[in-house]
């Protein structure tokens, strides 16, 4: 099999997008595997508290929750990775993650949705970058 290139777009953004996407994905047998990567070139914050969430390269079976591998490089802003979860949840159409949330360094394992990445702003000069991994049913 040999991955196919698509470009996975943040959803849920407020105003202008300051990220670039690349990923690879592998769709066969009613199963697609994938690998996004979101870099975030400029400040960019979402539409609401729910955070950002995340499109797909081929829409996923509705009607059951599908949870992602996901990990956030904060680069210079933050100097750390962090791990954490991407989701589709039952009642989405599966044609996007739903939410992308982080482990809290604050609040023991609490989950915290992704609503602002700092790119540019604050002085950083390396972008964050998202990472999403997982398979999952074609409808």
């Amino acid at each position: 099999m040999t991955a196919t290139s698509w470009t996975p777009k943040l959803t849920n953004v407020a105003g202008a997008d300051g990220t670039s996407g690349t990923g690879k994905y592998v769709s066969a047998n009613g199963v697609c595997t994938f690998t996004a990567q979101i870099a975030a070139k400029k400040e960019t914050l979402s539409a609401s508290s729910a955070g950002f969430g995340l499109t797909l390269p081929v829409p996923a079976a509705a009607g059951v929750r599908y949870v992602f591998q996901a990990s956030l490089d904060g680069r210079d802003a933050d100097n750390g990775v962090w791990t954490g979860e991407a989701q589709i949840y039952a009642g989405s159409d599966g044609a996007q993650v739903d939410r992308i949330r982080f482990t809290s360094r604050s609040n023991g394992a609490a989950v915290l949705n992704v609503e602002h990445l700092y790119g540019d702003s604050e002085g950083a000069t390396a972008a964050e970058i998202i990472t999403v991994t997982g398979s999952y049913p074609t409808a």
